[in-house]
């Protein structure tokens, strides 16, 4: 009789440890469901501040980065051909050429070994440029083809960056001319 009683609590002692990890993994299914809502909420907030950071002043930034994340361009996001576009439109005159133009600036820039893209490749690639609102597409008089579309660059934060730089440049150049001189 003693042997069915130990026999007995052993039964008991599995049951309530079966209810106990039961219990116990409801309890962790709860845990993970409520930790993939906040890792997607802080999805969706690093989509935010990747978006607004560009309005953050220097403080803001540095709280940014305490927060363990990087202030970055946007143009990392941008695939390689988008990239180079965007480079010719910001060396073009006034920041800005026709789509046709535009184009064939790609093309002589393609390396030798690579193999250039077609027009309507090339404007696919470019989409995400207009998208982000980088550049602008201004529609020629010419309705039936896109070549003679004026593409510019929205905004003019690169020009004064450009323009900080040459002024740089040519206060560096006067340094160096007055350190020869002296």
């Amino acid at each position: 009789m003693s042997n069915s009683s130990i026999v007995d609590v052993l039964i008991e002692n599995i049951q309530t440890d079966q209810n106990f990890l039961q219990e116990v993994e409801t309890k962790m299914n709860n845990l993970k469901d409520e930790k993939q809502t906040i890792v997607n909420r802080l999805k969706e907030q690093h989509k935010d501040l990747s978006v607004l950071s560009k309005y953050a002043d220097e403080s803001q930034q540095a709280k940014i980065k305490e927060l363990g994340f990087d202030i970055v361009e946007p143009q990392k996001s941008i695939n390689t051909v988008a990239n180079v576009a965007l480079d010719l439109i910001i060396k073009a005159k006034d920041n800005q050429l026709t789509n046709g133009a535009w184009y064939d600036n790609y093309v002589k820039s393609v390396p030798k070994n690579e193999e250039a893209l077609k027009y309507s490749a090339f404007n696919i690639k470019c989409r995400t440029l207009f998208n982000t609102q980088k550049l602008i597409r201004t529609k020629s008089k010419d309705a039936t083809s896109s070549r003679e579309d004026i593409i510019s660059l929205n905004g003019q934060v690169r020009l004064a960056t450009k323009e900080k730089t040459e002024n740089t440049s040519k206060t560096n150049k006067k340094d160096d001319k007055s350190a020869k001189t002296t």
